[in-house]
């Protein structure tokens, strides 16, 4: 802050006190035995000075870009020891240091904050509020409750610890149970598989050993009639032997087609089969059915969201 500032800072008040109640010297003059009244205050080299040695200290190399406050604003005493330099900056003016609070808002401020807003809140001197701070109601206060935080981030961080082993147990758990469950179809379809296929093979051997039977008595009346053809046959130039041959075969003609008949009626009563998929099974496969679903289970007391 500029000395000119001087008609913009007169009308604050740094912990309830005006500038006819601050009294300093300068200190500059103070080294040369010279007790001249202070009517600035370095910031950054903690001192304070009079106008003569402000204007010089402004316009020297050192200082130049040092802030001063005017005697309105100054503290009452120099910063105590391991408060000299400050080494915060304004977060809104980066390259000026934090000098200022502001109890109305709760605000660090630098000289600029001040001159720049126009603020007309009562400002107080961190070097002199912040005194045996360690010892105060307010920061032991922020001491408990940043305890408390770090009690329930740490809790935090056990749940969150808790919850990826219960999710890692779950997973695996439940792979096991997919795995089991599949082995239980896989040997159920099994099974089935095995009992139709047995089934298969029985009645296909019952049929073909009903065919064979068949076969055999067809076989039977083939030989006999190739047998009363050729006797037929031999007697053709004889007929005496033609008629007794003829007679005598006419019952044989007639057993032997009755027998033929039954083989033919038989044909036809042969079972035929095929296999037909059972239809519940095919329909799961149909649809794509998944075996199982992976829920959300219910939290404890939470009944909003039931399996369905």
């Amino acid at each position: 802050m500029h000395l000119s500032a001087v008609t913009i800072m007169a009308s604050l008040e740094v912990h309830g006190k005006t500038a006819s109640e601050i009294a300093q010297n300068c200190d500059l003059c103070a080294e040369g035995d010279e007790n001249i009244p202070a009517e600035a205050y370095c910031t950054v080299c903690n001192e304070f000075m009079c106008t003569p040695c402000a204007t010089s200290h402004q316009r020297s190399r050192l200082g130049r870009n040092h802030k001063l406050v005017d005697k309105e604003s100054m503290p009452r005493k120099r910063s105590e020891k391991g408060q000299e330099h400050v080494s915060e900056y304004c977060k809104d003016h980066p390259r000026e240091l934090v000098k200022y609070y502001c109890p109305t808002h709760g605000d660090l401020l630098c000289g600029d904050c001040i001159v720049r807003n126009n603020h007309t809140c009562k400002m107080q001197v961190i070097a002199d509020v912040s005194n045996e701070y360690k010892n105060s109601s307010e920061f032991k206060q922020h001491e408990v409750q940043l305890k408390k935080l770090t009690d329930k981030i740490s809790k935090t961080k056990h749940n969150f610890d808790s919850k990826t082993v219960s999710v890692e147990d779950s997973k695996k758990h439940s792979v096991r149970q997919v795995r089991t469950f599949q082995a239980d179809l896989i040997n159920a379809i099994n099974k089935m598989s095995d009992e139709v296929t047995t089934d298969i093979e029985t009645k296909a051997q019952t049929t073909l050993a009903l065919l064979s039977n068949l076969k055999t008595t067809a076989k039977t009346s083939e030989l006999e009639v190739h047998s009363m053809t050729n006797v037929i046959e031999s007697c053709k130039e004889n007929d005496v032997f033609l008629f007794i041959a003829t007679h005598r075969t006419k019952e044989k003609v007639i057993n032997v087609s009755k027998q033929i008949d039954e083989v033919e009626n038989a044909l036809e009563s042969v079972p035929q089969y095929s296999f037909t998929e059972n239809d519940k099974v095919k329909l799961l496969l149909q649809k794509s059915t998944n075996i199982g679903h992976y829920k959300q289970m219910l939290q404890s007391g939470d009944n909003s969201n039931k399996h369905g």
